[in-house]
């Protein structure tokens, strides 16, 4: 009979805050949520930290994740509580950083799905219109005399299907300078989004060397009022 022991089973790990710094910093500079294995280099990195760390892709991802979400439900000031000032002001500010990586990439997505499903709406149409001038009208085929000839009804299609053409020629044009309008706007709006986010996070970063300051100055007075008493 085999007997499973204690020793099979996956070691549960568990981070350190130097550890999530090391993490943190290595998902900044890889972007993982663009390129997925990334999160392979990332591991390797991480697990350099310590001797007995041993992690994997899955699990610096995940741990990556909860940070991010615990990020995103915590304020300032439970942040602060959790750890030394200046690796709190660092570790609050890469978050900050790599939230915007991954909205980015939602983003990014969004705009691939609305692409597609408008291509496809497109394309729809176009067959639409295309059968719409294959359908012969009633009395196209009809001559003057109770008898159609065969010339006018293949007069017919051939006028059928250059309209079509000129018609998918006409369309195609019209949709590539749309295309072209779309991608200007775009480009535009993605510029002015990373100049109000790279604003955003300097003036985070600002405040939050203020803040800093403001605690040590009133750290110093409490010192020294102790001190005098």
């Amino acid at each position: 009979m085999t007997s499973f022991t204690s020793g099979s089973r996956k070691k549960q790990v568990r981070f350190q805050p130097k550890d999530d710094m090391v993490l943190l910093r290595e998902v900044l500079a890889k972007n993982p949520f663009q390129n997925k294995s990334a999160w392979n280099e990332i591991a390797l990195s991480v697990a350099d930290t310590r001797s007995n760390l041993q992690v994997d892709a899955r699990r610096v991802r995940e741990r990556t994740h909860l940070l991010i979400d615990q990020h995103k439900k915590s304020n300032a000031e439970s942040l602060k509580s959790s750890g030394i000032d200046e690796e709190y002001g660092e570790k609050e500010t890469l978050l900050d950083e790599i939230l915007s990586l991954v909205e980015d990439e939602e983003k990014q997505k969004e705009k691939q799905k609305e692409k597609k499903e408008t291509e496809e709406n497109r394309r729809k149409d176009i067959r639409k219109r295309a059968m719409e001038n294959l359908t012969p009208k009633k009395g196209d085929d009809d001559s003057n005399d109770a008898t159609p000839s065969k010339r006018n009804s293949s007069g017919n299609i051939v006028e059928y299907l250059k309209e079509k053409n000129d018609a998918e020629m006409m369309y195609k044009r019209q949709e590539l300078e749309v295309r072209k309008q779309q991608l200007q706007l775009e480009e535009e709006k993605f510029k002015l989004e990373k100049q109000e986010r790279i604003q955003k996070l300097e003036n985070d970063k600002q405040e939050k060397i203020l803040m800093f300051e403001l605690l040590k100055k009133r750290e110093a007075i409490f010192q020294i009022n102790k001190y005098n008493k």
